[in-house]
């Protein structure tokens, strides 16, 4: 199913402020999340970036994203 642009431009309107932020955020993870489809091999770099931020929350220099959402009561 296609949306027209207009369409989407009419509802992105009529949004306050708040939700167009909210609404950009989710739109900006849509946008990611297709792109992952199309792209879903780990290159070296993302490998070795992933073993970093292991390496680092075992080390306790990073909190994970569940400890973080508690702290900002998310």
């Amino acid at each position: 199913m296609s949306v027209p642009n207009d369409e989407l431009e009419q509802i992105l309107g009529h949004l306050n402020d708040k939700n167009k932020v909210l609404a950009k955020s989710f739109l900006s993870w849509l946008l990611e999340k297709q792109i992952d489809e199309e792209d879903d091999h780990l290159t070296p770099e993302d490998i070795e970036a992933i073993e970093q931020g292991r390496l680092e929350f075992q080390s306790g220099q990073t909190k994970s994203l569940e400890d973080l959402k508690r702290e900002l009561e998310i």
